[in-house]
């Protein structure tokens, strides 16, 4: 799995699934992460517990496999690298082959685990696909080969309904927990009810989104089955990709907070004072715009006598203006704990960071009515479960 986290966990699930279909143990690779525009590693375990996904399948660290099994059954003469098809990068009918070592991050990758070739060359699994359809010609075909090693995750994208819900046993760890209490702590609404909010609006997101203007009978852009299906048979009401549902306008954004909010603190529970009322925001985005945090705070303010906001660098209130400023910026894992975590929740239709929180908030949390998404409203009659 190669990749940024979000990228990464886009495929976490179906590779899981994969393994699981072919019968081999799946070995848990360093999520890459980019730091000043320099690719840096972090080992899986840092980020995800492991003994949950170990009562679904068999997996194993990297730094376990490298140090325990790679001496024994992938030493170096014996190591093949699998593709679908040649990678080839130029012109030149020499460089047939997987090319494991081009292009970025997958140089730095086998690098950074001690790999610089691979003597038995490439294996190909064209026509095949990597899914769990195929699992017995698969293991038909690569019978002989101790360890499949892959240039990209064996995972389709979208990954399918069924994959999905493998969700259940994804769960960060402790590490991740306390870093995101503390961040909690520091910006002031800790263990207090909180509306979280996942707003893509940066300039490359906004030209990904105008990708549907340019194709009308889009289908299918990047996790939209989260809302709309999978396919044309479960598509619902005939809903099909728009550009509100990938860029949202201001007065959509203000809806979505405006009826998360009330459905929420319209519960008997809250009017009796027996549960809290959500009085904070948590926001988390792709781009830092001051200015729409201070519009959205003074707009809010007709609707919402004290609420909240917490942006990546401001803390506004309904009430009071802004009072905080300067903040640091929460790294994007404490983001994805505090999306995942929070209260109710709004999220990108189109956006597979958001999908990673709407699945983790399903399978595992059970949170249903307080999993929502900004200019799409679901028909009651439909569980949103049955399609992710």
């Amino acid at each position: 799995m190669h990749g940024t986290f979000w990228k990464s966990s886009r495929t976490i699930l179906g590779t899981l699934q994969f393994a699981k279909s072919i019968d081999r143990t799946l070995i848990l690779p360093p999520f890459i992460e980019y730091v000043d525009y320099k690719v840096t590693f972090q080992p899986f375990e840092d980020i995800l517990e492991i003994d949950p996904i170990r009562e679904y399948h068999r997996v194993m660290t990297m730094q376990d496999f490298l140090s325990k099994l790679a001496p024994l059954i992938w030493k170096h003469e014996n190591r093949s690298i699998t593709c679908y098809s040649s990678r080839n990068f130029s012109n030149n009918e020499k460089n047939q082959g997987c090319n494991p070592f081009e292009g970025s991050p997958f140089k730095e990758f086998w690098y950074h685990l001690g790999v610089r070739e691979f003597p038995l060359g490439s294996l190909y699994y064209k026509p095949l696909h990597t899914d769990y359809n195929y699992s017995n010609e698969w293991k038909q075909k690569f019978h002989n080969v101790p360890v499949l090693a892959l240039v990209g995750a064996p995972s389709s994208f979208p990954t399918n309904s069924k994959a999905v819900k493998l969700s259940k046993y994804i769960y960060f760890t402790k590490s991740i927990m306390e870093k995101a209490q503390k961040y909690r702590d520091e910006r002031g609404f800790a263990r207090k009810p909180y509306l979280a909010i996942h707003l893509r609006h940066g300039t490359d997101w906004i030209r990904a989104c105008e990708l549907i203007h340019s194709n009308p009978d889009l289908k299918q852009l990047f996790s939209s089955q989260q809302c709309l299906g999978d396919n044309d048979k479960h598509r619902w009401l005939n809903n099909w990709i728009t550009f509100d549902l990938c860029f949202h306008s201001f007065e959509q954004i203000i809806e979505g907070i405006k009826l998360s909010l009330q459905s929420y603190n319209n519960q008997d529970e809250v009017k009796r004072n027996e549960k809290e009322p959500i009085q904070h925001i948590y926001i988390a985005t792709d781009f830092n715009n001051e200015s729409l945090w201070l519009d959205l705070n003074q707009t809010l303010t007709k609707h919402f006598s004290s609420l909240t906001l917490i942006t990546p660098s401001l803390t506004l209130n309904t009430m009071n203006g802004t009072f905080s400023e300067h903040n640091k910026q929460a790294h994007f894992l404490i983001d994805l704990y505090l999306l995942s975590h929070s209260n109710v929740f709004i999220g990108n239709c189109i956006s597979s960071f958001s999908a990673f929180v709407t699945r983790y908030r399903l399978y595992r949390f059970n949170f249903f009515h307080t999993t929502h998404f900004f200019a799409f409203h679901r028909p009651n009659s439909v569980h949103l479960r049955d399609e992710l």
